[in-house]
């Protein structure tokens, strides 16, 4: 039987919850984790999403419901089945939650949402190198520093870094009436900025 996919035209929701709530809701279980991580890379139905994270597809179609209704992800296609319609949806681009809302959050909703970015960062990654794009500029930014600091110095670190952020954001912005004056589309890219404490280097063995 043949079927007909077609795409939907994307659906604008305006939402009377702060990020932080939204956030919450969303990573409050997780299927709705792996699911949101699943879509951020790739369109998918509910029934391709419980096949690889190997659970129920109706606690999986519900667990999608939910991102659809917070507006985390929408429907950007469909395919008539036997006399049925699947869906298929993709994460929408768009912040999660800001920084001064970070204090707010429970730990398990904070560690909750620092999987769900950084198995998203991984595999934009993994996914750019594989495809030959990652290293094909000799101009892009990659680097690892493990610093020592004290209270003073990690908050000067995040603060730079936030600011950084709040230029990245501003130049993106910038780049996009550029093109839209030139007509082009300009290049997808991802920026990732980390900071984080880690465990001490391990002790030099004794001979």
């Amino acid at each position: 039987m043949a079927r007909k996919r077609r795409k939907v035209a994307k659906r604008k929701r305006q939402l009377d919850q702060s990020p932080q709530e939204v956030l919450v809701k969303a990573l409050n279980h997780p299927v709705r984790v792996k699911a949101l991580t699943i879509l951020t890379e790739r369109t998918a139905s509910p029934k391709e999403i419980a096949a690889e994270i190997e659970a129920p597809l109706s606690n999986v179609s519900y667990h999608v419901r939910v991102l659809d209704e917070l507006g985390l992800v929408e429907i950007r296609e469909e395919e008539s089945v036997r006399g049925s319609v699947a869906h298929f949806y993709r994460a929408v681009e768009r912040p999660l939650i800001h920084n001064p809302d970070w204090e707010k959050l429970s730990p398990r909703v904070r560690s909750a949402f620092s999987s769900y970015v950084i198995e998203t960062l991984m595999s934009d990654a993994a996914n750019s190198l594989q495809a030959g794009l990652f290293d094909q500029r000799d101009d892009r930014h990659l680097t690892r520093t493990p610093l020592r600091l004290d209270e003073r110095g990690w908050r000067k670190v995040t603060a730079i870094q936030i600011k950084a952020l709040d230029g990245i954001l501003k130049e993106q912005e910038a780049a996009a009436a550029r093109l839209d004056r030139a007509g082009e589309e300009g290049m997808n890219v991802i920026a990732g900025l980390l900071c984080f404490e880690a465990l001490p280097p391990p002790e030099p063995e004794q001979h």
